[in-house]
Formats: C-alpha cells, structure tokens, sequence
C-alpha cells in the first residue's frame, strides 16, 4: 500500500481518517471506562497532569479563567471553550467547537458518555497541573455546543 503526500489527499482520505480516530478513541474510552468500573476520572486526571507538565507553559498564579482562556488558545484547532462567567470557585464555560464531540457524533456515539466524561477528566487534569489546584468539571448540557460547570479547590 502505498501513502499519499499530505497534499495528495481528499476529503474523503480525512474522512476515513476521522472515523478511524473516532473508532479508536471510542475503543480506548470505552475499554478504561469497562476496566475501571465507569471511574475513568483519575486515568484522565493523571493523563493531563503529564501533558500539562510538557507544555511551554509558566502561568504564575492564574486565575480559572485565565487557565482556560490559555489553554483554549493553545487548543484551537480542535475546541472552543470560554468562560462563560466566574463563579465563587468556578466558572461556568460554554465549549462550541469540539473534536471528541465530532468524534462521538460522526460515529454514532453519545455525547457525553464515556469518551466526553474521560476527555473532561483529562482537561481538569490539565488545568489541575497548570494552577496546582484540584479542578473537577460537571458537563451540565451537551448539544450542537456544551455548558461545563468547573470547579476548583
């Protein structure tokens, strides 16, 4: 078989490409989910504290939104998230564009199952790490955009 340059693909190569991640996501989601009796949390938790301990970045002591506002910034290509507004330990953040989301809708899946709960953990993981504070998200609704209640401790 052989590989297409990068600039010799079609949209339907992206296609195939999509479903193939969305099919392995949902395999590697789905199978933490069923060995770790649905607390998928901490394997996502501890995923995106070793992520964020490899991003450039040094935020000083920042606040959640400023953490999530940086964080978005940095993810862009495949998520919009925003703060929505700050609340006492928290804030309420709105996430437009999402890839997991894409993932789940383009094959099938529920949004906000397995795949979205252990992308979340590992989100609060992230900004756990960056702001060396316990974060735990809630996904409050999902739809064609998602409402995320964070909160920290």
């Amino acid at each position: 078989m052989k590989v297409a340059p990068a600039g010799d693909l079609t949209a339907e190569d992206h296609d195939h490409a999509m479903m193939e991640v969305a099919f392995l996501v949902d395999a590697f989601a789905s199978t933490i989910d069923n060995v770790m009796g649905g607390a998928t949390g901490p394997v996502g938790r501890v995923a995106g504290r070793d992520m964020a301990k490899k991003l450039p970045l040094h935020l000083g002591e920042p606040s959640l939104a400023e953490t999530i506002a940086v964080l978005s910034e940095r993810m862009k290509a495949g998520f919009d998230i925003s703060v929505t507004s700050v609340i006492e330990n928290g804030a309420d953040t709105t996430v437009g564009t999402c890839f997991i989301r894409d993932l789940c809708t383009s094959s099938g899946k529920q949004t906000g199952g397995a795949t979205c709960k252990l992308y979340h953990a590992y989100f609060d993981g992230i900004v756990n790490e960056l702001m060396r504070r316990p974060v735990k998200s809630e996904i409050a609704r999902v739809g064609k955009s998602c409402q995320i209640k964070i909160a920290t401790q």
